[in-house]
């Protein structure tokens, strides 16, 4: 990321994809102009595309999609004509490790199926954020029901294709960040997964699901170690924002009384 060190004006590379953000400007035109005398560039215009993410632009705000995207994964492992599903994993579903023996064409599929889920949910879809970081756990060595897992996942992304990120174009608000967590949901380790959802002008912006490195001895020690993922994810945020000029407080909110006090006083 690039920040002009004066104007409002702000440039992301990736690889050979650059996307400005600016308004519109002459400081805008003057800046495309010397992009393009120092590289060989091609300008597309207002984006509508970038890295798989559909942007829509309309009166009242942003929204970004990946309905592309989940067309080509459901070709792909031709999962276009399944049978929808209203929730990404069944409810109390217990899935432990396989074995080394498994064969080596399963492992693969497996590997690529939750790759191609995982791109979806770090662009657009929190929705199914536990669960992918539920199911990539056992990438090494899946067995039919990891499989049929991952399956219902896609069954669940072919029923809800047109769900989007939306930004309304508002006022600034505080950023809120929401923290919690289960506990010794995993059965082979005992270990707990923490997540995490932040929201700014009440729309999602980021979101994060993981494994907690260690194993929590009470539900008030899980929930204190999903806080602090929470709290380094709002330093990471603070330092961010000074970068983009924008000085906004930021609220964390989590649901366990004792981890609360014990934030508070240690």
């Amino acid at each position: 990321m690039f920040i002009h060190n004066k104007f409002n004006c702000y440039i992301s590379l990736y690889v050979d994809d650059i996307a400005i953000y600016s308004a519109d400007t002459p400081h805008l035109t003057t800046l495309i102009t010397n992009l393009k005398t120092a590289f060989e560039i091609l300008d597309l215009g207002e984006a509508s595309f970038l890295l798989s993410l559909h942007i829509t632009y309309t009166s009242i705000g942003i929204t970004l999609t990946q309905e592309l995207y989940i067309t080509t994964i459901l070709s792909r492992f031709r999962m276009q004509n399944s049978n929808m599903v209203s929730i990404p994993l069944p409810k109390g579903i217990i899935l432990t490790k396989g074995t080394m023996e498994q064969p080596k064409e399963q492992v693969t599929t497996y590997q690529l199926m939750i790759e191609s889920l995982m791109y979806l949910v770090t662009g657009t879809r929190p929705d199914p954020a536990y669960t992918i970081s539920f199911l990539v756990q056992f990438s090494s060595c899946p067995t039919e029901e990891h499989i049929t897992a991952a399956k219902h996942v896609f069954r669940y992304v072919n029923g809800t294709q047109n769900l989007c990120l939306f930004y309304p174009y508002t006022t600034t608000n505080p950023i809120n960040v929401y923290v919690d967590t289960d506990f010794a949901g995993c059965h082979d380790t005992r270990r707990s997964t923490s997540g995490y959802i932040v929201l700014f002008n009440n729309c999602c912006i980021s979101w994060l699901s993981k494994k907690q490195v260690s194993v929590a001895k009470s539900t008030t020690e899980a929930e204190f170690v999903a806080m602090l993922y929470g709290t380094r994810h709002i330093q990471w945020l603070l330092t961010g924002l000074a970068d983009l000029r924008l000085h906004l407080p930021i609220a964390m909110h989590a649901d366990n009384t004792g981890a609360n006090f014990l934030a508070v006083n240690p």
